[in-house]
């Protein structure tokens, strides 16, 4: 049996090289990586308790304290300490990660340094109902399905349909309709 010098149980205090401060308890230690996972208590909206877990690089620690070392004296806890850590549901992992990556790159999808800020919000109210994949730039137009081109200011007549598709074309006229209806009423909102 190895030395470990956070058994699972124990209380620690964290503040990392960013200026985070963590308290929370040991859930396991990888002395290879120096990887710390801590379940430190938040709230919830509604006020009740809840848990996160997190991860720790102890390379990045600009301060480490125990507050309260794990009780070794009776055998429950003696055997909560021995249990190794639950495992991790990598699958589940992956799919958060693939989402995270496919969210960046919706993002990114939807900037376009010569399209103005308005562009920018019409292009996202377009990619809630089309998705991005289906939408794309050429410089400050967008264009929908490949089948429809909406040039600056993004009105109703600027709507060019290089295919014909009246269903499309409808579509998107009563999108960019609200969507400008939205935009006046905002507009007044702000000067008054």
């Amino acid at each position: 049996m190895s030395f470990n010098p956070f058994p699972i149980g124990t209380q620690l205090h964290v503040e990392t090289c960013f200026g985070d401060q963590l308290t929370g308890e040991v859930v396991t230690y990888e002395h290879s990586v120096k990887m710390l996972i801590l379940r430190c208590h938040s709230k919830d909206g509604k006020g009740n308790d809840c848990h996160n877990q997190c991860i720790v690089n102890l390379n990045y620690c600009k301060d480490l304290s125990i507050i309260q070392e794990v009780k070794t004296t009776t055998a429950t806890t003696l055997d909560k300490v021995n249990e190794s850590p639950a495992r991790l549901n990598l699958s589940l992992l992956d799919q958060r990660l693939q989402h995270s990556v496919a969210q960046r790159e919706n993002l990114l999808r939807s900037c376009n340094e010569h399209a103005t800020p308005r562009g920018r919000q019409l292009f996202k109210l377009l990619a809630k109902h089309f998705g991005n994949s289906e939408l794309s730039w050429q410089k400050d137009e967008i264009q929908v399905l490949q089948q429809l081109i909406i040039k600056p200011p993004y009105r109703i007549c600027d709507i060019t349909s290089t295919q014909n598709s009246p269903k499309l074309l409808k579509y998107v006229q009563r999108l960019l309709e609200k969507f400008n209806e939205n935009a006046a009423t905002g507009d007044k909102e702000d000067t008054i």
